[in-house]
């Protein structure tokens, strides 16, 4: 069995440069799909684009993410996110990854690290 000789997940997804493409693919998928495009209007799509690409590198650099729970909790406050809107962002972002190549495992572990954070992210 051959291993990986790419150690980190950042290394695995190819660096800066695919993981702001593969952000990019997932925007483009959010923003077209009717059920959860109402969450953007009004909002700064470039500024909140490049704000998803520093945090998902930061993730995928060290294993942990720039902010923490509450603040989660706080940038989507009144957003109304229904779980089952976050679900579709799930399917979203697992379609960017694999259109980039994206192993399993890996897509496995940023699905899992969303479904942690979830419960503070979706209106209750």
């Amino acid at each position: 069995m051959l291993r990986s000789t790419k150690s980190t997940l950042y290394e695995r997804l190819g660096g800066e440069q695919a993981i702001t493409a593969v952000i990019a693919e997932f925007f483009n998928r959010m923003m077209q799909d009717d059920r959860v495009n109402h969450h953007f209007i009004g909002v700064n799509i470039e500024e909140l684009r490049q704000k998803q690409i520093t945090n998902f590198m930061s993730y995928a650099i060290s294993g942990t993410p720039l902010y923490d729970k509450a603040t989660l909790r706080e940038a989507h406050t009144g957003l109304n996110i229904t779980s089952e809107e976050y679900e579709i962002a799930i399917k979203h972002l697992n379609s960017s990854l694999r259109k980039y190549n994206v192993g399993l495992g890996d897509i496995a572990k940023i699905e899992a690290f969303l479904r942690s954070v979830k419960p503070h992210i979706i209106n209750k």
